[in-house]
């Protein structure tokens, strides 16, 4: 598939619209990045924002199928000449078939997502612990790549803990508007004891979180990818702050409170 240089300024600008729109956090740390990786973060982000819209705004289960196997198929198919019409899906193909990015690592993206799904299949510590790292942490593990992080168990052990952290507030952001839709991930029965079952989400992310920042010290060059976990704090305070209004009220900070964090994050090299 080629691609003159006038509709890849077009398709550039696309996606970076979509990653300001779909995934700020993830914008935010893209656009701190050096400028050989901005491109490729930013479609990191706007493909991991695309995906966990999904479960959350669409209704109808078998659309949120639908459109979750349209992009496992758009990204395995690798034979295809033609261009999808999706300047995101086009992008990413493209980076697959260069060996930028691992196409596995983008489907199990997919996969973690479609769980939302399912009543009780993050009823566990277990279980969400393998949602958060087949989410955030593959989308970390990605982010790792064009930044030029070497694989080492310090950076596997940072990208595991923020992603479980990060993973988890993200999670608990999206309640409200899945349980709008009769989704409870959390749980399979008609009663839910919310006090019991948001306590320990609650204690685990600052765990995961202090964890993050133990790692950080022997992995420095990782947590620029891992940049978006900076905010894990200020989302807990929000989170925390809702009470019993946690299950039905999203928790948001202020656009200006994520810029603030990311750049401090940044600049300081830890958060």
């Amino acid at each position: 598939m080629t691609v003159d240089d006038a509709k890849l300024r077009d398709e550039e600008a696309a996606v970076r619209a979509a990653a300001r729109d779909l995934d700020y956090d993830r914008y935010l740390a893209a656009l701190l990045a050096p400028q050989s990786a901005r491109n490729a973060l930013m479609a990191i982000a706007a493909f991991h924002g695309e995906i966990a819209r999904i479960p959350v705004t669409v209704r109808e289960p078998v659309m949120v199928e639908i459109r979750l196997q349209w992009w496992r198929e758009a990204l395995a198919d690798r034979s295809a000449q033609e261009a999808t019409g999706a300047p995101l899906a086009d992008w990413l193909r493209r980076a697959i078939a260069a060996g930028l990015l691992p196409e596995q690592e983008l489907a199990s993206i997919i996969d973690a997502y479609a769980q939302l799904l399912h009543p009780g299949a993050l009823h566990d510590a277990g279980a969400v612990d393998a949602f958060a790292d087949a989410s955030q942490g593959a989308a970390f593990r990605l982010a790792a790549r064009p930044l030029g992080n070497a694989e080492t168990p310090a950076s596997a052990a940072l990208i595991a803990a923020a992603a479980r952290a990060y993973g988890r507030v993200q999670l608990l952001r999206a309640l409200p508007p899945l349980l709008s839709k009769g989704r409870n991930p959390l749980s399979d029965g008609a009663t839910v004891d919310w006090d019991a079952t948001l306590g320990p989400l609650l204690a685990d992310t600052r765990a995961c979180l202090t964890q993050a920042r133990r790692s950080m010290a022997l992995a420095p060059a990782t947590m620029p990818a891992v940049l978006p976990a900076a905010l894990v704090e200020p989302y807990l305070a929000a989170l925390e702050g809702l009470g019993p209004n946690i299950a039905c009220e999203q928790a948001t900070i202020s656009p200006l409170s994520r810029v603030w964090r990311i750049l401090q994050a940044r600049w300081r090299g830890r958060f």
